[in-house]
């Protein structure tokens, strides 16, 4: 039975959130789960992978803290095994720095990726951060969420990495589908005209791939007499 707290009045207010912290260090877990704790959440621990997943068949967590490096599992390989389990937001925790890594656990199934050593404040922000998107935006549009901030796009379960450029390009055209754009005016308003007008047409491409998959929520770019582009999507301009 999840926990609650109860009030002076003996009735029952909401839920804690729950935490599922998993990493070996036993002087971490201890300082996380004291300050966690403390700051209105439920928490509970593993150690090992195998340890993490039997919690995850047994109990519905709000979000899962993972470490990278671990005694039997990596937490990459923990991730996509949790994806299947639970759609719970999933913060990495790692002593790991490494760009290459961090793109790693963003794709293998992670929301956001914190390094060691860590602020105890930051690790409680982040994770109700979480918590905020997990319970509300995530789900305005079916199975999408736009992470504008860390430039990710996550949708149907996967997340999509996009360059700074390409969000921009998504940005517009997401935010006004069904219209259309010339090439021209995708260069002045991505580039500044400060490219040649080849570029519009590699990246609509590369975009195309990167978002095949979620046509279903996200819309189809198309081209209309080879000199532009749109979001095709039954959704209407607001």
């Amino acid at each position: 039975m999840e926990s609650k707290k109860i009030m002076a009045s003996g009735a029952f207010d909401k839920p804690m959130p729950s935490v599922l912290l998993i990493d070996d260090n036993e002087e971490i877990q201890t300082a996380n789960k004291e300050y966690l704790t403390a700051h209105g959440l439920d928490v509970s621990c593993a150690d090992t992978g195998i340890k993490a997943l039997a919690l995850l068949n047994e109990k519905q967590f709000d979000c899962i803290v993972l470490d990278v490096l671990l005694p039997d599992l990596d937490g990459f390989a923990i991730c996509k095994a949790a994806r299947t389990i639970t759609e719970a937001p999933i913060l990495f925790l790692s002593c790991i720095e490494e760009t290459d890594d961090k793109i790693k656990g963003l794709m293998s199934g992670g929301d956001d990726y914190m390094t060691k050593p860590h602020s105890l404040k930051e690790l409680n922000a982040r994770i109700n951060a979480m918590l905020r998107r997990g319970s509300s935006p995530k789900k305005q549009n079916g199975d999408l969420y736009i992470d504008r901030e860390n430039k990710i796009i996550h949708a149907l379960g996967k997340n999509v990495i996009l360059s700074e450029r390409e969000l921009n390009l998504f940005l517009l055209l997401y935010e006004n589908p069904n219209t259309f754009f010339t090439k021209k005016e995708l260069l002045k308003k991505i580039w500044h005209d400060s490219a040649e007008i080849g570029v519009v047409a590699v990246m609509v491409l590369k975009l195309r791939r990167k978002l095949e998959f979620a046509v279903e929520v996200i819309g189809r770019i198309e081209s209309e007499y080879g000199t532009g582009y749109t979001l095709h999507t039954q959704r209407r301009r607001d």
